[in-house]
């Protein structure tokens, strides 16, 4: 399922890079090995960051509108990998659940950061958009790689809270 990323910001003062986008960007939300879901942006910009560590070193925000035509996503997306939505009665303020791994590629760099353990926030914006945040302990390793990116690897389970989250809160829009 293809989204519109308008917000990404990964900031790693360890590094001393942040990683951000100029435009809006595709976000792919896919299975990715069985029961692992993964959310992707490619084509971010990298530049030097000098700065203090961050608050919370991951941001992505992600465009929920048009609204019937996101929410007819959602749920193709979910009936074809067989994960039940759930319409909250009362939408809660937040979601936050475990990550299996949030990384960033950066092929200039030879970098791969990761966490092993980080959490995802999920919240709504006042415009109606998606606000994922991620923090956790970030390590880093030289290795090869192709593109920039930033992923998120979630269990089946977190992939299904997340999905039924973004229903509600456009099952509320309408």
């Amino acid at each position: 399922m293809h989204l519109t990323c308008t917000r990404a910001q990964a900031i790693f003062p360890s590094e001393g890079l942040k990683l951000w986008n100029e435009k809006p960007l595709p976000l792919l939300w896919d299975c990715h090995h069985g029961d692992i879901f993964v959310l992707m942006v490619k084509g971010l910009a990298v530049e030097p960051f000098p700065g203090e560590v961050a608050a919370v070193p991951l941001t992505l925000e992600v465009s929920l509108s048009p609204y019937d035509e996101v929410l007819t996503k959602i749920e193709t997306f979910a009936a074809h990998h067989s994960l039940p939505l759930s319409l909250w009665p009362t939408f809660p303020g937040q979601l936050q659940d475990p990550l299996v791994l949030a990384a960033c590629h950066l092929p200039e760099a030879r970098l791969f950061i990761f966490s092993e353990t980080a959490v995802l926030t999920a919240r709504a914006t006042p415009e109606g958009n998606l606000r994922l945040s991620v923090a956790g302990a970030f390590k880093s390793r030289k290795v090869p790689c192709q593109e920039t990116d930033l992923i998120l690897h979630l269990e089946r389970a977190a992939s299904t809270r997340l999905l039924s989250f973004c229903f509600s809160l456009l099952r509320e829009k309408r």
